[in-house]
C-alpha cells in the first residue's frame, strides 16, 4: 500500500510556521512592534510579564484594523501590506507575509482590540486555539495585542526557553534596537508593571543623539565615529566604534536596512574587513549603520523572521561597505595613550591567553583515563546546553552550572591569597555611594583573591588585575553583585565570583571537556543532589522536537 498524503489542519500548519518565526518572547515582540510601525504609530506602549513568559501586550495609536478585517487579521496569508506579486519585489513595510498574527495566535491566547479614527466603536478578538469571539469593547483610536500564556500547546519549546531575566533581557534588546530604526516613535517599556525604558520621540539630530546616548552609552558615543556617505543610490550613514572601544562579544553589530533590523552576514563580512588589524584578537567593534537603498535592489523575503537579506548586487554593496569604513577607520587617530583607562569590557578569554602563560588547571582528584573520542559523546545546542549521551539515552546537560558545581567544590579548597595575572587593559568601576564606608575590607578581601584596585575617587576604582585561577570569571557581572551586596567578606566573593562565570561550552579545551564529562558521569547516579543540572529526553520530546523545530 503506497504513502498516504493528507492536508494539515490549519492550527498545525500554523504551528509549524510559527516554528520558523515564533522562537521566544522577543520574536513576539519584535513582530508586534513591527505591526506597529507599518500601522504609522508615533507611541508604543509594551508590557510585559515574566519576561514575556506570562503575558506579552503591545499598544500603539496606529491607524487600527477595521471591524470587518478583524477575523482576516490571525488569518494565514492575510496581510495589508502586499496585493500583486510586483510589490513583494519592492517591499517598502516591516511586515509583509501575513504570519506574523496567525502563527502567535497558534501558540498562545491572543486578544486584539482596535479602533479605527472613522469607526465608532472599538472592537476586540479573541482566540484561543480554532475558537474565536468577536465582540465591542472600549478603546481609543489604535490597536492593542495582548498575547497570553506563550506556548500553552507546545510544552516541549517552552521547556527550552531560559530564565525570565535572560528572556526580558532578549526582549528589551529588542526593543532598542527597534528605537534606533524608528526614532519618531515614543516608546515605553514596562516589566512586571515597573516601567523598565521610556524614550520620547526623536524628531531631530540632537534628540536622535540623546536616544543612542541612552541605549548605548556616553562611552560608545565618545569612541565613536560618524560617517555619512552616497554611492548612487546607496547611502550609509551611522556611528562605528574606533580602536579603543572593544567588546567580548559581536552583539552590538546594529545594521538597519531601508530602517529594517537585519543581521546580514555579508555586511557583517564587511565590518570585520574593514578593522582587520586594529582589534585584539576575540575582540569585537560596535556600530550603529543605516543603510538606504531602492527596496526592488534588496530581497527581505529570504526567511521568515525577515532577519536575513538578499542584495542583487551583493559585491557592489559589500565594496560600498567595506571602503567606507576602512577610510572612517583610517582618518581617526587610532593611537590614544590612555587607552589602559578607558571604560573597557575585560579583555577576552583568547586574547589573554596569547598574551600570558596557560591558565594552570586547578587541582582534580582521580582523573579518569580518557581516549580522543570522548568529545565525541558531547552534542552543543548553545552557549549553555549540550546534549549528552549514556546507554544512546539522550540528555540535555546544563554545563554552565556543572561547571559552577565543579568549580565550587574546589573554590573553597583554595589557600590564599590567589595567584593574581595582569589586565591587558584596565577597568574603570563606580560603586554606589555606600560602598565607600567599607572601601578598605573590600579592597583586602579583593586583594586576597587576586584582584587588585586603586581608587580614584570617592566611588570609582581602577581594576589591573585578575585571579588566575578564574578564567572565565565575567568582570563587570561580578563587580555588579558586590555592589549589590550587602555584607562583605571573602566567602561571599568567592560565592560571587563562582556565579558570575561566562562559561562558553564551545571553547572548552578538550581537557576541560574531559573533566566535566567525568564529573557529569559521576552525577548521572546522583541526579537527587543537583536537580535541574542534566534532564532526559524521551521519545516523545524527540519527536515534538523533531516536529516543530524541522
Amino acid at each position: 500500500m503506497g504513502i498516504r498524503i493528507q492536508q494539515l489542519p490549519s492550527l498545525i500548519a500554523n504551528q509549524i510556521a510559527a516554528g520558523e518565526v515564533i522562537e521566544r518572547p522577543a520574536s513576539v515582540v519584535k513582530e508586534l512592534l513591527e505591526n506597529s510601525f507599518d500601522a504609522g504609530a508615533d507611541a508604543i506602549i509594551i508590557e510585559i510579564g515574566y519576561g514575556g513568559l506570562n503575558q506579552i501586550k503591545i499598544s500603539d495609536n496606529g491607524m487600527g484594523i477595521v471591524a470587518e478585517d478583524l477575523p482576516l487579521a490571525i488569518a494565514a496569508h492575510a496581510t495589508s501590506k502586499i496585493s500583486t506579486l510586483n510589490d513583494l519585489y519592492a517591499i517598502d513595510s516591516m511586515g509583509f507575509r501575513g504570519e506574523a498574527l496567525a502563527s502567535i495566535a497558534s501558540v498562545a491566547k491572543v486578544t486584539i482590540s482596535s479602533k479605527p479614527e472613522q469607526q465608532e466603536t472599538a472592537m476586540m478578538v479573541r482566540v484561543q486555539g480554532t475558537e474565536r469571539a468577536i465582540s465591542p469593547c472600549a478603546r481609543t483610536v489604535g490597536t492593542t495585542v495582548d498575547v497570553v500564556d506563550l506556548f500553552f500547546n507546545t510544552p516541549v519549546r517552552k521547556r527550552f526557553l531560559k530564565s525570565e531575566r535572560l528572556e526580558f533581557q532578549a526582549i528589551e534588546t529588542v526593543v532598542k534596537r527597534f528605537a534606533l530604526s524608528a526614532p519618531g516613535i515614543a516608546l515605553t517599556l514596562k516589566h512586571n508593571g515597573k516601567q523598565v525604558l521610556s524614550l520620547p520621540a526623536a524628531t531631530n539630530e540632537q534628540t536622535r543623539l540623546t536616544r543612542m546616548t541612552r541605549i548605548l552609552g556616553n562611552v560608545f558615543v565618545k569612541e565613536s565615529i560618524y560617517l555619512d556617505v552616497e554611492h548612487g543610490a546607496m547611502k550609509l550613514y551611522g556611528w562605528i566604534s574606533n580602536s579603543n572601544f572593544q567588546r567580548s562579544q559581536n552583539d552590538r553589530l546594529w545594521v538597519y536596512i531601508n530602517q529594517r533590523m537585519v543581521k546580514d552576514r555579508l555586511i557583517q563580512q564587511a565590518l570585520k574587513q574593514a578593522y582587520e588589524g586594529l582589534l585584539y584578537p576575540g575582540r569585537f567593534p560596535a556600530c550603529v549603520l543605516y543603510l538606504t537603498i531602492n527596496p526592488a535592489e534588496v530581497d527581505v523575503n529570504v526567511h521568515p523572521t525577515k532577519h536575513e537579506v538578499r542584495f542583487q548586487q551583493p559585491r557592489l554593496v559589500f565594496d560600498f561597505f567595506t571602503s567606507q569604513l576602512t577610510a572612517a577607520l583610517k582618518s581617526k587617530n587610532e593611537f590614544d595613550e590612555e587607552a589602559s583607562y578607558a571604560l573597557l569590557e575585560q579583555p577576552s578569554r583568547e586574547q589573554e591567553q596569547a598574551i600570558y602563560e596557560p591558565y594552570p588547571k586547578l587541582d582534580a582528584s582521580s582523573k579518569s583515563v580518557y581516549n580522543s573520542e570522548a568529545e565525541l559523546s558531547w552534542v552543543i545546542l548553545n552557549n549553555r546546553h549540550i546534549l549528552a549521551f549514556i546507554n544512546q539515552q539522550p540528555y540535555v546537560v546544563d554545563v554552565v552550572t556543572l561547571h559552577q558545581y565543579r568549580l565550587q567544590q574546589q573554590i573553597f579548597q583554595l589557600v590564599l591569597p590567589l595567584a593574581s595575572r595582569p589586565l591587558l587593559v584596565a577597568v574603570r568601576y563606580s560603586f554606589p555611594l555606600k560602598r565607600r564606608s567599607s572601601a578598605p575590607e573590600l579592597e583586602e578581601c579583593l586583594k586576597q583573591l587576586g584582584m587588585n584596585l586603586e581608587w580614584l575617587g570617592d566611588n570609582e576604582v581602577v581594576i589591573r588585575s585578575m585571579p588566575l585561577c578564574m578564567p572565565y570569571l565575567d568582570l563587570r557581572l561580578f563587580l555588579d553583585s558586590v555592589a549589590a551586596c550587602e555584607v562583605v567578606n571573602q566567602n561571599t566573593l568567592l560565592e560571587l565570583m563562582n556565579r558570575s562565570q561566562t562559561f562558553d561550552p564551545r571553547l572548552l579545551s578538550l581537557e576541560e571537556k574531559m573533566e566535566l564529562n567525568e564529573l557529569f558521569l559521576r552525577l548521572y547516579n546522583e541526579e537527587n543532589k543537583r536537580p535541574g543540572l542534566f534532564k532526559v529526553l524521551t521519545s516523545e520530546d524527540c519527536k515534538n522536537l523533531l516536529k516543530l523545530d524541522s
